[in-house]
This record gives structure tokens, sequence and C-alpha cells, in this order.
């Protein structure tokens, strides 16, 4: 019985950590919470998808200067092993500032920024 578990284990870790599994680049979304209203407080999301492997680094953006007080959702797989995340933080939405998420990702010969597009 032990030796069972620990097998699984053995295979679950391996998994984890990306053995067998092909690298897949992220596919990124960023969007609103709700409707975007300019001076009207708001939660900006990140939801980055189908990734491998699992590390990778996420920041959100307000002209270019990390947002303070971001969450980090759990690190998700799907039965391809591929994984997601969703990164959020509060922001009130102006025309002058530049709302991004940037994303470093091993499949990524650099880090790139998408660009939140506001709809007012």
């Amino acid at each position: 019985m032990a030796r069972r578990a620990l097998a699984l284990g053995v295979l679950a870790l391996l998994a984890l950590l990306g053995l067998g599994a092909a690298a897949e680049a992220p596919k990124v979304e960023v969007y609103a919470r709700s409707r975007a209203e300019e001076g009207k407080e708001n939660t900006l999301h990140c939801f980055v998808t189908g990734f491998h492997p699992p590390k990778i680094d996420i920041e959100l953006l307000k002209n270019g200067v990390p947002i303070p007080g971001v969450t980090y959702g759990d690190l998700s797989f799907n039965d391809k092993w591929q994984f997601q995340r969703l990164v959020y933080a509060r922001f009130t939405p102006t025309k002058d500032d530049v709302f991004s998420c940037r994303v470093a990702h091993s499949t990524m010969p650099e880090a790139r920024s998408y660009i939140w597009e506001p709809d007012f």
C-alpha cells in the first residue's frame, strides 16, 4: 500500500515538473470585471492560459509601473497539462493611463505586454 502511494506521488510530481509534456506558449486575455467607466473603480484581470511548463511571471502595470495589491489566483491545469492562472487588482481607469499585463515565459524570447483596451 505504501509503495503504491509512493509510486502515485512520484508520477504526480513528474507530471507537475513537466517531464514528457510539450512546451506551450501562453494565451493572454486582459479585461475589466465590469463595464469600464472613466474615474470609477473596477477590477483589472489578466487571465493566462494554455502554457507549459508551469513557471511563468505575470505582472499588472499602470503606465509601465507595477500595480500594488495584485492578487494571484492558484495555478491550475487541464487534462493536457496546460496551465492557467488569473491575476487581478483593483484599479480606476482614466483616458490618460495605460493598463497592461506583462507576461514572461520560457516559450517566449522576451516578456510581452498585453494592453487593456477600455471601451469608454
